[in-house]
């Protein structure tokens, strides 16, 4: 049960919430009056809805359709279809009485029969355009139609609010206002173009304006039942008392009693106010008059759920997926469904989808972290809710409480202390909240009352959450006796799940009781088998005493236990791919197998591409990535792995229509943007180089208040010389998080670029000065880089000195700041000086490769080659195929003598980064010292071609010369 915010009363699970951003709400009838209307603030939704002579039959259907009797309409359109398949116009209605009853699937299908057909009325032009916005296609409606003009009033009227919505949905107001003037132009006494326009002028911020044209509509026609389903909408957006949007829509059912958003609207409003009887009964008349209709299996399933009617719920949910099968809230409340039923996989697969196509959609987002916790993937479950924990108007208690959990799961109890405290803030009158603000209590150093607090709602507490608090509290204090009492209790609670002893183990660990630790995650699994969290746990341990074939095994009870269980078997297969427990050729061929298995499932393929890259096998990659795709057609990963391989092979055009792909599946995410803007920036081209900004830009706009995104967009659009898009990425995330000093940080990174070295220390600065006062605990390594870097650049030498000797006498083991000061030296030509960073560098983090590669570079410059030798040989033996690496490697080979070798190294440089012109000229230098002049000829060939664009030619022509 959910809890309504207002009145406090309980709420069927599924009901919708306010600020639900799943794409069907209101749903209305689909325009047979005129045009098509626009939803609540944001965009068009879901259609209003969902069978003598052949042209006698026509005849009749249209008298049907005039009496909205649209059931006998289809059975007679389809009897006339029986008889000649041939009639366009037979079709066109049957799309409309199909749209009617809301099957969009069978009305899309008619319609573009009908086109087919050669039926071209403006009629059929603007139902077309209905269709691609009610299927979710706002950019597609708005390419083929927003220059279109039709010649007949009420068609150009319907086409033109359709566009409205288009714009809406894009968030292009002043376009929408353009075509809503021209709906009201073409048609200025149609009552749907009017209700059109009022609910435009609620998206423009009009509402009071909204509210007395309607009313001034409704006395002029008060038995207009879409205009008194409009006025409970509005009276919602006022936040008017409940009973009158009721009474609104009683109004409207009163005169249609076929208007499935006043149906839905009154469900919705009786709920709101706590009476599930009235509801109850509200979705019985629903079903009565729209018995197939879209919102009446929604509704219906979300009762059946509620009164634990599993099967009658699963029907209802299943019949509303084959209507709407990509329809967001279709899609989430089948999840909930699948997760009553106890159906992790599925629950699972329906909240990604949402997340995938309408990635703000918090409910959805939640739900599919909470579905991955309970499947023990707990690192997974934080990937996916953290956005939900960013984003405007910010994150709910439930998703701060799910926060805390799962940080409490990862062993942070710090962090999962601080985000209860948050959920505290928000409800103080929760469960979750009140145990936040427990927590609070124990910051402020009130351990004692805190203790109390949290020991009185742990009785209090049906679920665990306090009992969780409790245990992290006793952990921070180190008292595991307490931590393991409260434990007990947990168990008591839930006698039958592994939560106890999985907690009981990681108090062992904290402890440093291996053995105890294992004992208990082995408990967790007995209770909970098909669980991977402990099993995780366990696997982690085992990879960490050297025993990967134990770990692997960690996961045979789970599968055992569900041999569907796809993550336990990724997880294991995994194993022992990473710890080389399994030949590359025997791992492809068991994913082959799993693939097989689970044909509609991204992530065997996306494993099967990857160690198809390994082995430079392009081509069956590209075919396993393709064949995924052609099984499940809207796996954005796939699309993204797909388009990466083709970039590899070179196929560029091909790549370019994957990603283009991969933009219109996940048209909300910017990953597809900003692989288009790696691959033309790739190409080094100066044509490219815009493309890729115009892609950058696009990325952006998708996320303004993404700091990840604004960095990658920021640090991509520098390298091409586009300091522009960088800084509206910066102010993009200054004006969403102002309080973030990421945003100013990368407004210096963008004054740096210029040469503005008086912006960039301000704007650092200020960057530092909000990390502060955010109260940091984790020195902010990158700040601190760019802060000395513009300091020296800009000739401010001492206060460079001065800043590095503070900054390295605060963070003592910062071994990054101390490499930024190895590559300063190392820049200015102070070698001494630089390998003695690095060495610092190395001593305390002995695996740090890059550290022993620069080492190795500075040997060979100062003559020492053997010692250049040994560290270039340790760098690549830590990081192995990284072509950097390798070249210094091949330069240490060379001055040793080695020179076949040294060539065989560079040829894997130049296949590992065939781009790299400096790595094609060491390896003609090779090819010339061990006498390989045909090979040397055919390096510089292709050096010497690339012109100005390789800055080295006269070394080029130097070789070139020395060989002929």
């Amino acid at each position: 049960m959910s809890r309504d915010s207002k009145t406090g009363r309980s709420a069927p699970t599924a009901a919708p919430q306010p600020g639900v951003a799943l794409s069907v709400r209101r749903l209305s009838s689909p325009l047979a009056r005129g045009a098509t209307v626009l939803a609540l603030g944001s965009a068009l939704l879901l259609a209003g809805c969902f069978g003598e002579s052949a042209q006698d039959l026509v005849k009749s259907a249209r008298d049907h359709l005039d009496k909205k009797d649209t059931k006998a309409a289809i059975i007679q359109l389809k009897n006339a279809l029986q008889k000649d398949g041939s009639l366009g116009e037979a079709r066109f209605l049957l799309a409309k009485a199909l749209l009617d009853a809301g099957d969009l699937p069978g009305a899309v299908i008619e319609a573009d029969k009908a086109k087919a057909q050669g039926y071209n009325s403006e009629a059929l032009t603007a139902l077309q355009a209905r269709l691609l916005l009610l299927q979710g296609k706002p950019e597609d409606v708005v390419a083929q139609y927003a220059t279109r003009h039709l010649s007949t009033p009420a068609d150009e009227a319907d086409l033109q609010s359709t566009l409205v919505g288009a714009f809406v949905a894009k968030r292009q107001m002043p376009e929408a206002r353009t075509a809503a003037d021209a709906a009201l132009k073409a048609a200025p006494d149609s009552a749907a173009v009017q209700l059109m326009n009022i609910r435009l002028m609620t998206s423009e911020g009009k509402l009071k304006d909204a509210l007395v044209q309607l009313d001034a509509l409704l006395a002029k026609s008060p038995n207009l039942a879409e205009g008194w389903q409009v006025k409970g909408d509005l009276q919602e957006l006022a936040e008017a008392p409940v009973d009158e949007r009721i009474d609104s829509y009683r109004k409207a059912l009163a005169i249609d009693k076929k208007l499935p958003g006043a149906h839905s609207g009154l469900i919705s409003a009786l709920m709101r106010k706590g009476d599930k009887a009235a509801a109850k009964e509200a979705v019985a008349a629903m079903k009565a008059a729209l018995p197939t209709h879209a919102q009446t299996f929604y509704y219906a399933s979300i009762f059946a759920l509620d009164a634990g009617n599993l099967k009658e719920a699963t029907d209802l949910s299943q019949a509303l997926l084959k209507i709407a099968p990509g329809n967001d809230r279709a899609l989430y409340l089948a999840g909930r469904v699948a997760q009553a039923n106890g159906d992790l996989r599925q629950a699972e697969s329906n909240f990604a989808k949402v997340v995938s196509t309408s990635p703000e959609a918090p409910q959805a987002r939640i739900a599919l972290a909470q579905v991955q916790l309970r499947g023990g993937d707990v690192d997974q479950a934080w990937t996916t809710l953290q956005p939900a924990l960013d984003g405007k108007p910010g994150p709910t208690g439930e998703a701060l409480a799910l926060a805390a959990e799962i940080k409490l799961k990862q062993g942070q109890g710090d962090q999962a202390e601080s985000l209860l405290a948050r959920a505290a803030a928000l409800n103080p009158a929760d469960i979750t909240s009140r145990v936040g603000l427990a927590l609070t209590q124990a910051k402020k150093g009130q351990e004692a009352q805190a203790v109390e607090a949290l020991r009185k709602l742990t009785v209090e507490d049906k679920g665990i959450t306090a009992d969780l608090a409790l245990v992290s509290l006793y952990l921070r204090k180190k008292d595991w006796a307490k931590a393991n009492e409260v434990i007990d209790g947990i168990e008591r609670k839930q006698p039958e799940s592994g939560a106890a002893p999985e907690l009981r183990g990681r108090v062992a660990l904290f402890r440093g009781d291996r053995a105890a630790a294992r004992a208990q995650f082995e408990q967790a699994i007995k209770r909970e088998p098909k669980a991977l969290s402990p099993a995780n746990n366990l696997a982690s341990m085992d990879l960490q005493d050297k025993k990967p074939e134990d770990a692997a095994k960690r996961y045979d009870a789970a599968i055992k236990a569900d041999p569907k269980n796809l993550k336990a078997i990724m997880a294991q297969i995994g194993v022992r791919v990473t710890h080389q427990l399994v030949t590359p050729d025997d791992a492809i061929k068991q994913l082959n197998e799993i693939a097989r298995n689970f044909p509609s499932e991204p992530a065997p393929r996306l494993a099967l591409v990857s160690l198809l890259v390994n082995k430079q096998d392009l081509k069956q990659a590209a075919a396993v990535a393709q064949e995924g795709i052609t099984a499940n057609p809207d796996s954005a990963e796939l699309l993204d792995a797909l388009g990466q391989v083709q970039q590899a092979q070179g196929e560029r055009q091909s790549a370019i229509t994957s990603f283009n792909k991969l933009v219109s599946v996940q048209p909300r995410s910017p990953v597809g943007q900003l692989r288009l803007a790696d691959l033309y920036i790739a190409s080094g081209q100066p044509a490219d180089r815009e493309l890729a900004a115009t892609a950058l830009k696009r990325a952006q706009a998708i996320g303004p208040g993404d700091a990840e995104l604004a960095e990658k967009v920021a640090g991509k659009a520098l390298s091409i010389g586009h300091p522009d898009v960088a800084l509206v990425a910066a102010k993009g995330l200054q004006a969403a998080r102002p309080t973030f000093g990421l945003g100013w940080k990368l407004e210096g990174d963008v004054a740096r670029a210029r040469k503005d070295w008086t912006g960039a220390l301000a704007a650092y600065r200020k960057a530092d000065q909000l990390s502060k006062d955010a109260g940091a605990s984790v020195p902010n390594t990158a700040l601190a880089v760019a802060l000395h870097g513009v300091l020296v650049e800009s000739g401010k030498t001492e206060e460079a000195k001065q800043y590095a000797a503070t900054w390295l006498s605060q963070h003592k083991q910062d071994t990054l700041f101390r490499y930024h000061l190895g590559d300063v030296a190392l820049t200015k030509g102070q070698y001494d000086q630089a390998e003695q960073y690095y060495q610092g560098v190395l001593a305390d983090s002995p695996e740090n490769a890059a550290a022993a590669n620069n080492i190795a570079w500075l040997k060979l410059r100062t003559g020492r080659n053997d010692e250049g030798l040994k560290y270039a040989e340790k760098a690549n033996q830590m990081r192995p195929k990284v072509a950097p690496y390798m070249d210094t490697w091949a330069e240490a080979l060379a001055a040793k003598g080695q020179t076949d070798k040294a060539i065989e190294v560079q040829q894997q440089v130049v296949q590992q980064a065939p781009g790299v012109p400096a790595y094609r000229l060491r390896l003609a230098q090779l090819y010339v010292a061990g006498g390989k002049k045909a090979e040397a000829q055919t390096e510089l060939k292709r050096l010497a071609d690339l012109g100005p664009q390789f800055e080295q030619q006269a070394e080029v022509q130097k070789l070139q010369a020395a060989i002929r």
